[in-house]
């Protein structure tokens, strides 16, 4: 007798499919056990309990409403986050003090109910007192007639005239960090701060002539007039020969014109050894600048100056678009990449017609 044990071809299939049918019911039972352990049940939390966690972080108001003397630690107890009071104080750094409640709700880092809450809780004092009001200013120089030349070096002058007809003029000492500016027309004198209300002072709107003269030169002393001088001029000093004088006036020409004898040391070819040989032979009788008007000017215009790229003439640029065109020099300020010292080293050669 034969036992044949293999199973016909629809006998195996049929086989595969139960043992599918099988495995199929089982991975549900699986899945189906696991989601109804995952479920967390629904808890009803009562009005008490919701009040509870509503005064896990309670608001703190500090002693001092003035917000000028808040520190970081203020801030965060009334439930400001770090990134709004990154924005707060830098905003403050710019305003210097807040004089108004509106100049603080101005500050873009604060929703609707922070407004709200800041503008019940914020007290700010008007100030009273004649000292409250006085600044810090650099005393530049005296002079018995207008002198209308520091608006080369400074974009705001500041000026008063005595009971004896003698003009002082003052630079605010929080707007300028140009010593060497300073030191240029001032003849090496030490300027001096002082106290004093702006209310006293003047401020130079316009350049309407030249009437600073500058002290006459030894006849004995070989003298290069730094902003007209040719390249036959320059090649008379030691050291510096055809190419460097091509560089020279190259660079003068870039500039549109030097404002300090100084700036002869920044042309790539003259190291400070060569320049201090020569130093004592340069002056500036002609301080007549090639000026761009940064209402009128492209970014190509602007990034051909040698202390301007391309990322601050675009910014300069962008912000005309964006905001309209300059009214005064001192709003390229507002140009976050353009700190003090590059903002007068760049202001001389800049205008607004």
């Amino acid at each position: 007798m034969k036992f044949n044990l293999l199973y016909s071809p629809s006998q195996r299939r049929g086989i595969f499919f139960l043992l599918i049918i099988f495995i199929s019911y089982f991975i549900f039972l699986y899945f189906e056990r696991n989601s109804r352990e995952n479920i967390s049940p629904i808890v009803v939390i009562d009005s008490e309990s919701i009040n509870a966690l509503d005064d896990e972080k309670p608001i703190i108001i500090p002693e001092n409403r003035n917000p000028n003397f808040w520190k970081r630690k203020d801030w965060i107890k009334l439930g400001f986050s770090n990134s709004q009071i990154k924005i707060i104080e830098n905003y403050k750094k710019k305003l210097n003090v807040f004089t108004k409640k509106k100049q603080l709700l101005k500050c873009y880092a604060f929703n609707e109910m922070e407004r709200k809450m800041l503008d019940s809780m914020v007290v700010i004092k008007k100030k009273t007192t004649k000292s409250e009001f006085k600044k810090s200013f650099v005393f530049l120089l005296s002079s018995e007639t207008p002198n209308y030349e520091l608006i080369n070096y400074f974009d705001t002058i500041y000026y008063n005239k005595n009971s004896k007809g003698i003009f002082n003029y003052y630079v605010s000492n929080s707007k300028t960090n140009n010593f060497l500016a300073i030191k240029n027309c001032l003849d090496g004198q030490n300027p001096m701060a002082y106290s004093l209300n702006p209310r006293n002072l003047r401020m130079i709107l316009s350049k309407p002539s030249k009437i600073y003269k500058s002290k006459p030169l030894k006849k004995s002393k070989f003298i290069i007039n730094v902003n007209l001088a040719d390249s036959l001029q320059w090649r008379k000093l030691r050291g510096v020969g055809a190419k460097r004088s091509v560089h020279i006036l190259n660079y003068r020409n870039s500039l549109g014109g030097f404002v300090s004898v100084y700036q002869v040391n920044e042309v790539f070819s003259i190291n400070d050894s060569l320049f201090k040989s020569f130093e004592r032979f340069l002056s500036i009788k002609d301080s007549s600048l090639v000026k761009i008007d940064i209402n009128t000017c492209s970014v190509k215009q602007l990034k051909n100056h040698p202390y301007i790229n391309w990322n601050l003439a675009n910014s300069i640029v962008n912000f005309r678009e964006q905001h309209g065109v300059f009214k005064l020099l001192e709003d390229l300020k507002k140009i976050h990449i353009l700190d003090n010292k590059l903002y007068y080293k760049i202001v001389p050669y800049l205008t607004i017609n």
